[in-house]
């Protein structure tokens, strides 16, 4: 057996559908753990856009005649709608972090089924990303 076989062989031994299998599951760990502080920035927003409302009703409530507590809700309101854009910024910031897979799923499994075939191929298999693997 040649030395390159050999390595071949180890390394073909370690990367089975069994490791695949292990990464698939903390991807989906790790996308989990992005939707759940989405949600959370969501939640976040949501309360600050309510907050917000709250504070306009109350500021357009209020007796135009009465300044100093028309000034108080109007800078009350200013201070929401800063919050409010500031969850806008964390929610969107959070949104463009978020990278898509490199594979999906389904088809790295494709793939870990078939190890030995694509990597014993003479030439190089074109990629899709629409595409699984077929034999």
């Amino acid at each position: 057996m040649r030395d390159d076989d050999a390595i071949e062989e180890a390394l073909l031994g370690v990367i089975g559908p069994g490791a695949i299998a292990a990464t698939i599951a903390a991807a989906n760990k790790v996308g989990e753990r992005r939707d759940q502080a989405r949600d959370a920035l969501s939640r976040d927003l949501e309360a600050a856009r309510y907050a917000a409302d709250r504070a306009f009703r109350q500021y357009d409530a209020a007796d135009p005649t009465n300044r100093l507590v028309a000034s108080e809700l109007e800078a009350r309101w200013n201070r929401t709608l800063v919050h409010v854009a500031e969850a806008e910024g964390k929610l969107a910031a959070h949104n463009a972090r978020t990278p898509p897979p490199a594979v999906a799923p389904p088809s790295l499994g494709v793939l870990a089924s078939n190890l030995r075939t694509v990597w014993s191929a003479p030439t190089p298999m074109p990629v899709s990303r629409n595409a699984s693997y077929a034999p």
